[in-house]
C-alpha cells in the first residue's frame, strides 16, 4: 500500500502549532505552484484516457425542484455529457465545474424500443471500470463523488435532501436538495427538529447502496444554531468524525468507503446539550483512508489527474440476499498499464494475509427493497462546496452495455505446466528455463450486453527476454474465434516490440476470443546469463463500447547450467504374453556430471498418447539414478503399444525422450451358449431359469479353472460373480468347461442377462440372454352392444337367434378357468315393460335360463404366451349358445338388458 502524506491534527492542545504549520505548508505549495503550471480542465480533458462511447445510455434531471413557503424553487443538476471531439478523445461525464453544486446521472434502465437498457442486474456478477477526475488540487477539491445503486421511487430525480418537518417560526415544512458532505446520496444536513437517525435517513436516496469517493474530511461540530437562511443552507460538517470500535477515527483525509444511505444505522445523532442545534455523523464501512483523489500539489501533468476505479459485484447464490462487493482505486496508470497487484488500494478482495481490511465485503440486497425486482438503477452523484471544482468520469466498461471478462496466462510447453503470475502469486513457482518454449494466452469473454463491443483495436507489448520467432509457416501465433482461426504473422511485430491487432466485435454470437503468442525464453548464452525477472507487459483493448487493459504474467527465466539426460538399459522393442509383465529400465544423469540437488525427480510417461507422471526418489548429492517401469500386458491389452519416457528435475529441466515399443500377444477367451435360442420364456415358480454354456480359448489351448470367473449382470445393475473351480482337481488342465447358472428369483417381466468371463487378466466376449418370466393369468375379451335378430310379432312362442358376430374370448396362461353368464330381464326402451320372454343358453337341446341362474358357457385349462385366446362362440350354431326365447304376442319395440360375465380361475380337473 502506498503511503500518503496528508496530515490531520485533532488534539486541541496542539491546535495553534498545527495551524502555523499548515500555514507554512500552504505558502510553500503556493510558491511551488507559482513556479509550475497546474493543468487546466481543458488540458485534462484533451489528455483523457480512452473510454467507451456513452450514446444515450444515461439520463439526468436538468434541475431538482423543491417548495419553500408554497413557492416552487429549483436547484440545477450540473451533470452533463461532453461528447468526443477534437478537444477530448472520448466521451466524458462532467459532474461539477463550480462552487456549491450538486449533480447526478443515472443509467437509463429502459428504452422504448430496446426494452431493458443500462440497468444494474442484482442476479449477475458485474464489473464497472472507470476513470475519475476530482480536480487539480488536493487542497482545494470538491466534496467528491459516489457510485450509487438505487431503487428509490423518485427514479432519475433521486437526490439527497434536507428535510425540516417542523421549521421554526411556523414556516411551511421544506424538502430541499442538499449538497456538500452528502455527495448527493447521503442524508442532507441536520435540523433543530430532527432528533433521530430514522427521520434523518429519509433525506438520503432511499433503497440504495453507495461507494463514496470523498475528497473532503468533514469533522466540524456546529457552534451556533443552524437555522435556515433564505436559501435553506445548513452548517452540518461532521460526517467523517465518527470513531471505529477501537476509538480510532474511521476515516482520515480524502477517503473511500461504502454504506446504505437510506437506513438509520448508517448515521449517529448528536445533541450538543442546546435547544438550538443537533448534528449527525456517518458510519464508513471498509474505508480506504488518507487517499489522494484530486491531484497532489506539485504535479503538473494531466497524467496524474485521472484515477482509475474498478468496482466488482458478486451476485448472491440462489435463495440468498447476501452478495459481495469489491472496489479498487488507482489500479492502473494513466497509459492503461496495470499497477503491480500489491500496490492496489482495494477492499473486499478477501486477501487477509495483506491486512484485515481486505476481508470479504458482504452486502444485503434487502436494503434495496427489491420486492421481486432484479434490475435497478445505478449511477454517479457528486457535489462541490466553497471551492470551484471540476469532477468528471470516463467509463471503460459498463456491464449492461458490454460485460467483458479478460484474462492472461502463460504456459511453458517445455515444462508442460502453467506458470503462475509472479505479480499475483509471488510465493508460487514462476520459474522457466532459458530456451523453454512458451505460449502466452490472452482471453476475452463476452458475458452479456446490449450492442456488443464493436471492433476491438488491440495493442500488445511483447514480454521482454522472449524470442517471438516465426514458425515454419511464418507465424508467431493465432487468434482463435468461435468459428475460425486467424494466424498472426511474424511481420505483425513492430520495431518497438509491439503487435497491433484488430479483433472482431464481441457479442452474443461471437462471445469468445483467444489470442495465442508463441515464443522462446532467451536470456543469452547459458554460460554467462543470470537469472532474469520478466515484468508483466501491457495489452490494451479499445472499442466503441468496451475499453480494457491486461498485463501478461510476470515470471523468471533461469540459465540452464547442465542438461538432464536418460538412456535405456533394456530393449526398446519387446513382446510379452497376456498375464506377463515386462520392465523398461534406464539411467538418469547430467551431461556435465551435476548432482540432482533435490531428493526427487519426476518420471513422465506417454502410453499410447495418454500422459502420466510419478515421483522417483533420488539422492540429492548423487550424479545418477536408475528408473524401472513395469509394463503389465493385462493393462496394456492386445496389440502394439508405444511407451514414451522422459524425466524432469526440481529445476524443471527436462531430459530427452526414449520410446519403447511393446507388443502384447494373447489368445482370446471365448464363451458360447449351448441353448438354441437366447430369447426364452419361463413361468415364475414353475419353471427354473437356468442358463448354460461353454468356456474355452479360441486356439484350444488348455487352462486351469482356477482364477476363471463368470460375471453375470441382470438388467444392467445386478452383478453376480461365479468362480469356476473344480474342487477335486483345481490345478487340472482342461481345453473347455461347461457351466450353468440358475436364477431362482427373477421377477415377472422381461430381463436382459449378460455374461462375460475373465481369467484374471482378460475379458471374454459378451453373451446376452433375453429372459421373460410370466405367471398364471386370465383375460376376458368381450364387447358392448350384443344383439338379437329383429323379428315380426307372432302368435307363437319362438327362439330368436343372435344378430351378427358375438366376440367373446378368454386368454389364459397356465390357468384352468370357467366362464359363466347371467342376464337381467330385457326392458322395452319405450314402455319400460319387460319382454315376455328371457335369454337362454342352449346346448344339444339342453336349455337353461340366464335370468334365474348363472350358467357356465365355457371352460378350459393351460395356455401359453404363444397360445391364441379361446373363442367362446366359435362353435355355436345358429340355434346354440345364448339365444332369446319370447312368448306369443310379445309387444313390439326395442328391448335392452345386461349380461354379466364371470370368469373364474379353477383348479385343474375341477
Amino acid at each position: 500500500m502506498r503511503m500518503k502524506t496528508h496530515n490531520y491534527q485533532a488534539t486541541v492542545c496542539f491546535l495553534a502549532t498545527f495551524l502555523m504549520g499548515l500555514f507554512v505548508i500552504i505558502l510553500n505549495s503556493n510558491y511551488v505552484e507559482a513556479a509550475t503550471t497546474v493543468p487546466s480542465t481543458s488540458e485534462v480533458y484533451s489528455h483523457a484516457p480512452n473510454g467507451m462511447d456513452l450514446s444515450d445510455y444515461f439520463e439526468f434531471p436538468t434541475d431538482h425542484v423543491y417548495y419553500y413557503n408554497n413557492k416552487q424553487s429549483s436547484i440545477p443538476d450540473t451533470a452533463s455529457i461532453i461528447s468526443k471531439s477534437s478537444s477530448n478523445p472520448t466521451d466524458i461525464i462532467q459532474m461539477t465545474n463550480g462552487t456549491n453544486q450538486i449533480a447526478s446521472i443515472w443509467g437509463r434502465p429502459t428504452d422504448s424500443v430496446k426494452g431493458d437498457y443500462n440497468y444494474f442486474d442484482v442476479t449477475k456478477n458485474q464489473t464497472f471500470s472507470m476513470w475519475m477526475y476530482f480536480g487539480d488540487s488536493d487542497a482545494k477539491s470538491g466534496e467528491g463523488m459516489a457510485f450509487v445503486v438505487q431503487n428509490d421511487n423518485r427514479g432519475a430525480d433521486a437526490i439527497s435532501t434536507y428535510t425540516d418537518p417542523k421549521p421554526l417560526f411556523g414556516a411551511d415544512p421544506i424538502t430541499k436538495p442538499a449538497g456538500l458532505e452528502s455527495l448527493g446520496v447521503w442524508a442532507g444536513g441536520g435540523s433543530t427538529k430532527i432528533i433521530n437517525t430514522t427521520d434523518f435517513a429519509l433525506g438520503a436516496i432511499q433503497n440504495s447502496l453507495a461507494i463514496e469517493f470523498d475528497s473532503q474530511l468533514n469533522t466540524s461540530i456546529p457552534t451556533y444554531a443552524p437555522i435556515l437562511n433564505s436559501s435553506g443552507s445548513k452548517t452540518d460538517d461532521y460526517f467523517d468524525a465518527l470513531p471505529d470500535s477501537s476509538g480510532v477515527q474511521q476515516v482520515i483525509g480524502p477517503h473511500i468507503a461504502w454504506n446504505y444511505p437510506g437506513i438509520k444505522d448508517t448515521y449517529q445523532y448528536f445533541n450538543a446539550n442546546s435547544p438550538y442545534y443537533s448534528y449527525f455523523g456517518m458510519n464508513h464501512n471498509n474505508p480506504i483512508r488518507n487517499q489522494y483523489l484530486a491531484s497532489q500539489a506539485g504535479y503538473t501533468t494531466a497524467d496524474n489527474a485521472w484515477k482509475h476505479v474498478t468496482i466488482m459485484y458478486t451476485a448472491p447464490p440462489s435463495g440468498s440476499t447476501i452478495g459481495q462487493l469489491r472496489y479498487i482505486f488507482d489500479d492502473k496508470k494513466y497509459d492503461g498499464t496495470v499497477r503491480p497487484y500489491k500496490d492496489w488500494d482495494q477492499r473486499g478482495d478477501g486477501d487477509t494475509s495483506i491486512s484485515s481490511d481486505h476481508k470479504i465485503i458482504n452486502i444485503d440486497l434487502k436494503n434495496l427493497n427489491l420486492n421481486g425486482a432484479t434490475k435497478v438503477r445505478w449511477g454517479i452523484t457528486g457535489t462541490t462546496g466553497s471551492y470551484s471544482n471540476t469532477q468528471a468520469v470516463i467509463f471503460e466498461s459498463i456491464p449492461a452495455i458490454a460485460d467483458v471478462t479478460t484474462s492472461t496466462s502463460l504456459y511453458d510447453n517445455t515444462q508442460e505446466r502453467d506458470i503462475p503470475d509472479a505479480d499475483r502469486h509471488p510465493d508460487d513457482d514462476h520459474n522457466v528455463n532459458n530456451g523453454d518454449s512458451l505460449r502466452f494466452d490472452y482471453d476475452l469473454t463476452y458475458n452479456s450486453g446490449l450492442n456488443g463491443t464493436g471492433q476491438i483495436t488491440t495493442t500488445m507489448d511483447l514480454p521482454k527476454h522472449v524470442d517471438f520467432t516465426a514458425d515454419a509457416d511464418g507465424n508467431v501465433g493465432e487468434i482463435e474465434y468461435k468459428n475460425k482461426t486467424v494466424k498472426i504473422p511474424a511481420s505483425s511485430i513492430n520495431s518497438d516490440g509491439t503487435i497491433d491487432l484488430t479483433l472482431n466485435s464481441l457479442n452474443d454470437d461471437m462471445n469468445s476470443i483467444k489470442i495465442h503468442l508463441n515464443g522462446t525464453a532467451n536470456i543469452g548464452d547459458n554460460s554467462t546469463a543470470k537469472s532474469t525477472t520478466v515484468d508483466p507487459a501491457h495489452t490494451s483493448y479499445e472499442s466503441d463500447y468496451y475499453t480494457g487493459d491486461v498485463m501478461s504474467p510476470g515470471f523468471n527465466i533461469n540459465p540452464v547450467t547442465d542438461t538432464l539426460k536418460i538412456e535405456s538399459t533394456s530393449d526398446l522393442k519387446q513382446t510379452i504374453k497376456t498375464g506377463k509383465q515386462t520392465t523398461m529400465s534406464g539411467k538418469i544423469s547430467y551431461e556435465k556430471g551435476s548432482t540432482f540437488g533435490a531428493d526427487s525427480v519426476t518420471v513422465h510417461t506417454i502410453i499410447d498418447g495418454v500422459k502420466s507422471s510419478t515421483t522417483l526418489g533420488v539422492d540429492a548429492t548423487s550424479k545418477s539414478a536408475t528408473y524401472g517401469l513395469i509394463g503389465d500386458a493385462s493393462e496394456l491389452g492386445d496389440g502394439d503399444h508405444t511407451i514414451e519416457v522422459y524425466v524432469s528435475d526440481a529445476s524443471h529441466r527436462f531430459s530427452n525422450h526414449i520410446i519403447y515399443n511393446i507388443t502384447v500377444e494373447d489368445k482370446k477367451l471365448v464363451i458360447s451358449s449351448d441353448m438354441d435360442d437366447y430369447d426364452n420364456t419361463f413361468v415364475k415358480d414353475v419353471d427354473t431359469v437356468e442358463l448354460t454354456g461353454t468356456l474355452k480359448y479360441d486356439d484350444g489351448s488348455p487352462f486351469t479353472l482356477k482364477g476363471n470367473t463368470l460375471k453375470w449382470t441382470v438388467d444392467g445393475d445386478q452383478s453376480v460373480s461365479q468362480p469356476l473351480i473344480d474342487s477335486d482337481n483345481p490345478d487340472n488342465m482342461v481345453e473347455s468347461t461347461d457351466f450353468s447358472k440358475v436364477f431362482p428369483s427373477l421377477d415377472v417381466g422381461k430381463h436382459v442377462i449378460t455374461l462375460q468371463a475373465t481369467d484374471g487378466y482378460k475379458l471374454s466376449n459378451t453373451l446376452t440372454f433375453n429372459v421373460t418370466v410370466t405367471e398364471e393369468s386370465l383375460t376376458l375379451y368381450s364387447e358392448e352392444g350384443y344383439a338379437f335378430k329383429t323379428v315380426n310379432r307372432s302368435d307363437m312362442s319362438r327362439v330368436i337367434p343372435r344378430a351378427g358376430k358375438w366376440n367373446l374370448s378368454v386368454d389364459s396362461l397356465n390357468a384352468s378357468w370357467k366362464l359363466s353368464a347371467k342376464s337381467t330381464a330385457l326392458i322395452n326402451t319405450t314402455t319400460g315393460l319387460p319382454i315376455t320372454g328371457q335369454m337362454i343358453y342352449r346346448t344339444d337341446n339342453n336349455e337353461q335360463s340366464l335370468e334365474t341362474n348363472s350358467v357356465e358357457i365355457g371352460s378350459g385349462s393351460g395356455g401359453t404366451v404363444n397360445s391364441d385366446p379361446v373363442d367362446i362362440t366359435k362353435n355355436w350354431s345358429d340355434d346354440e349358445g345364448i339365444l332369446l326365447r319370447v312368448q306369443p304376442d310379445t309387444s313390439q319395440g326395442t328391448y335392452q338388458g345386461v349380461i354379466t360375465w364371470t370368469l373364474t380361475n379353477t383348479m385343474p380337473n375341477e
